[in-house]
């Protein structure tokens, strides 16, 4: 084995429910095993019998692949094809439900004893349209920096109430999360609509000072904001670390994460710009296999 558990790279369990080719539980141990992972994270899309089969095998592993991690508003809280709710919602009874979600998956977390929960809050919807033209514009490079500028201005002028939304989300999970044992963990969104901005991820910080909150800093998301010109990846380097965890992976725009020297993503300065104590995490693309996602891990 490469070093100890607590400093191998974890695993994020993407892979292990891709549509095309869904693993069972034992054969993604199997995965997680040859990979050396150092721990694991559930993600927020993994299917609820899945993820309790999956934390059994798990268990059999005592601390050689401990659950560092779930991501939030809920683990295996969907139904097949339905759309996730999102805690910055306008809607009270959305906003409500992945409030709902994401307690539970903090309190699952305290019982697992991972010491994080991965949050996304969600992105301005008043302006939601306005990622598809971006997105479309960028395939066909067409974003210009005066357009991204005027986008990012309408995004801006539109993000209060998801804002003020965001901290009374996080406000009531820190308030489940600090007897459980649990920091909340606000990661950087691919969106330039997503909820926080650097500038917003301050705020949220400001009024929760004292929350177990802090941020995650996800690499292949901070690039694509970065390549379509709407945010530069230094000053999302800036804003998002020192942060205990980091979806550490390259990128080539918005297929990500990839292993290290498959994109095109300056990892070594990325890497110098994370504080020592911070845990490698790979939060592969879903396109990638299974052979290749155990390179990934050798490569980190």
């Amino acid at each position: 084995m490469r070093g100890s558990p607590n400093v191998r790279p974890l695993l994020s369990t993407v892979f292990v429910h891709v549509p095309a080719a869904p693993l069972p539980p034992t054969e993604a141990l199997d995965v997680f095993l040859r990979a050396e992972a150092g721990g694991v994270i559930l993600d927020g899309r993994l299917p609820r019998d899945l993820m309790e089969a999956l934390t059994r095998e798990l268990a059999t592993r005592g601390e050689d692949l401990p659950v560092v991690a779930l991501e939030a508003p809920g683990v295996g809280a969907l139904r097949p094809g339905a759309v996730e709710p999102e805690l910055c919602a306008p809607e009270r009874d959305e906003a409500s439900a992945a409030l709902d979600a994401a307690v539970a998956t903090v309190r699952r977390a305290g019982d697992l004893r991972a010491p994080y929960v991965v949050v996304r809050l969600g992105a301005v919807r008043p302006v939601a349209s306005d990622w598809i033209f971006a997105r479309d514009r960028f395939l066909r490079g067409a974003v210009d920096e005066n357009l991204a500028r005027r986008m990012l201005q309408a995004r801006d002028n539109a993000a209060e109430r998801s804002i003020d939304n965001a901290v009374r989300a996080l406000d009531r999970l820190a308030r489940t999360a600090e007897p459980a044992g649990v920091t909340l963990l606000v990661r950087n969104g691919r969106r330039y609509i997503d909820i926080p901005t650097a500038r917003e991820l301050d705020r949220l910080r400001a009024e929760l000072l004292g929350a177990p909150l802090a941020p995650l800093l996800d690499v292949a998301a901070a690039h694509l904001a970065d390549v379509m010109g709407f945010a530069p990846l230094a000053l999302t380097l800036a804003a998002w670390t020192p942060a205990p965890l980091c979806y550490f992976g390259d990128a080539c725009g918005p297929v990500g994460a990839l292993a290290p020297g498959r994109g095109i993503v300056d990892l070594a300065a990325v890497r110098a710009a994370l504080a020592d104590g911070t845990r490698l995490a790979f939060n592969p693309w879903v396109g990638l296999t299974t052979d290749e996602v155990v390179d990934a891990l050798a490569r980190l």
